[in-house]
């Protein structure tokens, strides 16, 4: 064992370590969806670690889901403020910038709502966030009314320059997808300017997690473009260009006209597992959707194997975060989803279970 890597994170893993025993587990969410009323969903919930949560923060017995989502979202910056508290210089400033990844999901979200001229309250239940800073972001955002104005408003220099550049292709093919590619291109940069200065070991750790991400939402995207017989340019520009090896992936099925031809790609790579689910989400319909959810739980797995592998490293500190950001939106779903009486099934396809 590194005595550095054992001095860096010793001291984080140890309150990692108790923090993911409160982790909701399969029986938990099967007693949140089968609720049945969201009072009884409120009740089922505070017989997990979120009670004394929901007690301490709530102003009523049983929160609406918009409070819910706010007192969430204080329990989860709460949890980031200990963490932090447990790592210091590379590692907290890596864990700072890391933890953007659920404001950038937020400003996808308005981005595609202001496109679809939802209102303000119809934008924010979709545009969740983490920390009470980042809501109040999200906020303003959407009070700008457009993806003009959002774009001026937004604060990142160099995020507002990269929408920018994609303001013509958004305009010219009415499609937000270039608007996203840039949100997230942007956030990838910046997550590898942050790790430069980490060891090789904890390097790959980070990209086993993202990588997959960004390659596997590039596969749904050609799948996606494929049902929508989209132009070429419209695909090219809702490609996420990453890593060297995330492009050659992509090169292997870009030009594919087919879902046989893509799982056929697909069998050849690293993700030969996923091809065998792929398979069998075809045989069954080729619902996209089914697809989204394998992506979602293809990285939950490898974000998983970061918290059951030698302790002493920085892929347990973000897998930690990952999977409590994921914990957080799981249960903002479902209190919005059992609030208006959506079907179990319906409910249960649009979490993420590890």
């Amino acid at each position: 064992m590194s005595f550095m890597a054992a001095k860096r994170y010793g001291v984080v893993n140890v309150r990692i370590r108790a923090m993911k025993s409160r982790f909701l587990d399969a029986g938990d969410y099967d007693q949140l969806l089968r609720s049945g009323s969201y009072s009884a969903f409120i009740n089922s919930l505070k017989n997990t670690y979120y009670g004394d949560v929901i007690d301490q923060e709530a102003t009523t017995a049983t929160p609406d889901p918009e409070e819910l989502s706010t007192i969430l979202s204080k329990d989860f910056a709460e949890v980031i403020d200990t963490i932090s508290e447990s790592v210091t210089g590379v590692v907290r400033r890596f864990t700072e910038t890391y933890l953007e990844m659920f404001l950038i999901e937020g400003l996808k979200s308005i981005i595609r709502g202001l496109h679809a001229g939802l209102d303000e309250d119809q934008i924010l239940q979709f545009a969740a966030s983490t920390t009470p800073e980042q809501k109040n972001l999200l906020t303003e955002l959407v009070k700008t009314g457009s993806i003009k104005n959002m774009i001026e408003a937004i604060p990142y220099k160099n995020l507002k320059t990269a929408l920018i550049a994609r303001e013509e292709a958004f305009e010219k093919y009415e499609s937000t997808a270039p608007l996203e590619v840039a949100v997230e291109e942007w956030y990838l940069r910046e997550v590898q300017d942050a790790l430069e200065s980490f060891p090789k070991d904890d390097r790959e750790r980070v990209m086993s997690i993202l990588e997959p991400g960004v390659d596997l939402q590039n596969l749904l995207t050609r799948l996606r473009a494929l049902s929508l017989d989209l132009e070429p340019e419209v695909v090219r520009l809702s490609m996420i260009r990453f890593t060297e090896d995330s492009r050659d992936f992509v090169e292997l099925f870009e030009d594919a006209d087919s879902w046989d031809k893509i799982i056929l790609s697909l069998e050849r790579t690293k993700y030969s597992r996923f091809a065998e689910r792929l398979m069998r989400i075809e045989e069954e319909g080729r619902d996209l959707f089914q697809v989204e959810i394998a992506v979602k739980d293809y990285v939950a797995q490898q974000v998983k194997r970061q918290l059951t592998a030698f302790p002493f490293h920085l892929g347990i500190v973000i897998g930690f975060f990952t999977l409590k950001g994921y914990e957080i939106r799981n249960i903002s779903s479902l209190a919005v989803g059992v609030e208006r009486g959506l079907d179990t099934d319906i409910m249960r396809d649009i979490i993420t279970v590890w």
